[in-house]
């Protein structure tokens, strides 16, 4: 017999409505007097996807009752609905427990029904559409999750082997797509960095709209990374403020420099601050020569300007201080991390098991191998 578990659906914290998910425990629900239903029938006999208010705790007048709304969702699944606030939630997942049923997290249940149709995809899709943050990745998720992703992927795992060609097009066209789509439940790594005292921590709060990061006119106030969250053009961006990078013997300082480059080392953008009102010393020079794809911004443009020829002509001048050119440097941002847009009804890879098979199948064109690829495009749909 499968063990029964549970799991809380909605954020902890408080709220109106809390939602809870119970798998494998209808009948113990029932024989151990853990809800009732107004219409005072066993949970097991309420209709399917239908919603059914009650009282959740045993009448037994040691123990409170909890109003709630409960509705089964399959033959062995039930969702329960309760005030929100972790009292309430706390008090069922108690109950549940003591009567043998394992707390999980939500994503061990969610998308995993009984239905063999349901695929590792659907839950990764689930999962990815849960995670995001924004209006523009959720729609792009909403049309992958509509079917649009799985017909594109079952049209590659039909085709005649003959033909294989003509959807090497549509192969490629899905892992153009490939950054785009691994963003969508999580958001773009972005880092400023730069010699000290050049205004990196007056820049990152400038785009993010409020002060996230401490600011001094000293080198080495920023001492570890310091992180905000933010949407450009409704796409999620964490924009993080590392300390200034040059050699010191401070042993705090140059932690916080260490770790500035372990970051570098994953972001999917940098963007390199110059102080534009001083000339660039070794140091400067040596951070732009170390990042030629970095975005090179070039800071204080409310102060007169020092001509460097070691400056880029296309850095951006920006005030973080006034506020000049800062749209224009969030603009920039996004044209990096997104080129281009998927028109509605794109499909668009959404993980990174998905990719890395969608490679695989392309590899098999490219070296005349069927059966390598039908077991690409076969497991693309699991």
């Amino acid at each position: 017999m499968t063990a029964g578990r549970a799991a809380l659906l909605t954020p902890a914290g408080r709220g109106a409505i809390a939602s809870l998910l119970v798998e494998h425990a209808v009948n113990l629900i029932d024989q151990q007097q853990l809800f009732t239903a107004i219409n005072n029938q066993p949970l097991a006999q309420q209709p399917l996807n239908r919603i059914c208010p009650g009282l959740w705790g045993r009448k037994d007048g040691r123990h409170s009752t909890e109003q709630i709304v409960a509705c089964r969702t399959s033959e062995t699944r039930v969702e329960l609905h309760c005030h929100g606030g972790p009292a309430a939630t706390r008090r069922i997942l108690e109950d549940l427990a003591e009567v043998g049923i394992d707390r999980c997290e939500w994503t061990e249940l969610v998308g995993l029904a009984e239905e063999p149709s349901h695929s590792q995809l659907g839950v990764e899709l689930d999962q990815a559409l849960a995670a995001t943050t924004t209006w523009q990745a959720a729609a792009v998720l909403l049309d992958q999750r509509s079917g649009l992703l799985v017909g594109a992927l079952q049209r590659l795992a039909t085709v005649d082997w003959e033909a294989r060609h003509q959807v090497a097009g549509e192969l490629a066209g899905l892992l153009e797509w490939t950054d785009l789509g691994l963003h969508l439940a999580r958001p773009w790594s972005v880092v400023l960095a730069g010699p000290p005292n050049v205004g990196k921590s007056s820049l990152l709060n400038a785009l993010l709209g409020y002060g996230r990061a401490i600011v001094w006119d000293q080198p080495g106030t920023t001492r570890d990374v310091v992180t905000g969250s933010t949407a450009l053009d409704g796409w999620a961006i964490q924009l993080s403020d590392t300390a200034g990078l040059r050699t010191t013997r401070d042993q705090l300082e140059a932690a916080g420099v260490d770790h500035a480059r372990q970051r570098l080392a994953t972001a999917d953008l940098v963007v390199l601050v110059v102080d534009r009102s001083n000339r660039l010393d070794d140091q400067a020079r040596a951070l732009l020569a170390e990042h030629p794809s970095a975005l090179v911004v070039a800071n204080k443009s409310d102060l007169d300007d020092a001509v460097d020829q070691f400056i880029p002509e296309t850095a951006l001048p920006v005030s973080a201080l006034t506020g000049e050119g800062v749209a224009e440097l969030a603009d920039a941002i996004l044209e990096r991390l997104l080129p281009r847009r998927p028109e509605p009804g794109t499909a668009v890879p959404i993980s990174a098991r998905l990719v890395k098979h969608l490679q695989q199948a392309e590899e098999a064109i490219h070296e005349d191998d069927e059966p390598a690829y039908r077991a690409a495009t076969d497991a693309c749909l699991r």
